[in-house]
């Protein structure tokens, strides 16, 4: 009986560890749907679900209530059971160890990461902060290259923007592992 269950777990480490690459059609496929881009985000927040506390959580977002309906409950827990969950391990982007009931990501998930930014109400994204901050450089750049400054010396500005871009870099990792 300990055989199927080396099988199965040679089976799924040899997945896990092999890297996929999604087409962009693939990957927008995933993404179109809201229930799957919430399985992505709960499973990278929080790790490894259960089908049952994945479907409690959506029910609670999709509903704005604390405690949802049991219909929709089960609604979503069978929409992701037959739809979502299979669509996303048939591409390689999660497991489901339907023995122990549990969804995990698998590392082809990466590929959904640049696509999956999200941006709280009031904030901007990290792309347009970047484009801020490099604005900022070549301008003082160029400001101080014609003279316009000269309190400031080219190395100082030079080591100004250097640690200013360190310090958001730092931020920015911060940030997105928080997520």
């Amino acid at each position: 009986m300990s055989e199927p269950v080396n099988n199965s777990l040679e089976i799924r480490a040899d997945i896990q560890s092999q890297q996929v690459e999604l087409s962009k059609s693939d990957i927008f496929g995933v993404l179109q749907n809201d229930r799957r881009r919430c399985v992505l985000e709960i499973l990278r927040k929080q790790g490894n679900q259960s089908v049952r506390s994945l479907s409690e959580e959506i029910a609670r977002l999709e509903s704005g209530e604390e405690d949802p309906k049991s219909s929709v409950r089960k609604s979503i827990y069978v929409s992701l059971l037959q739809t979502h969950i299979p669509k996303m391990e048939s591409l390689g982007v999660v497991s489901h160890d339907r023995e122990h009931d549990t969804v995990e990501l698998l590392p082809a998930a990466r590929n959904f990461d640049i696509y999956m930014e999200t941006v709280k109400k009031g904030d901007i994204p990290w792309s347009h902060f970047y484009l801020g901050l490099s604005t900022l450089a070549v301008v003082g750049s160029v400001t101080i290259y014609t003279g316009l400054f000269e309190w400031v010396t080219s190395s100082q500005w030079m080591l100004f923007v250097s640690v200013l871009f360190m310090a958001t870099s730092v931020a920015h990792i911060h940030n997105v592992r928080k997520l």
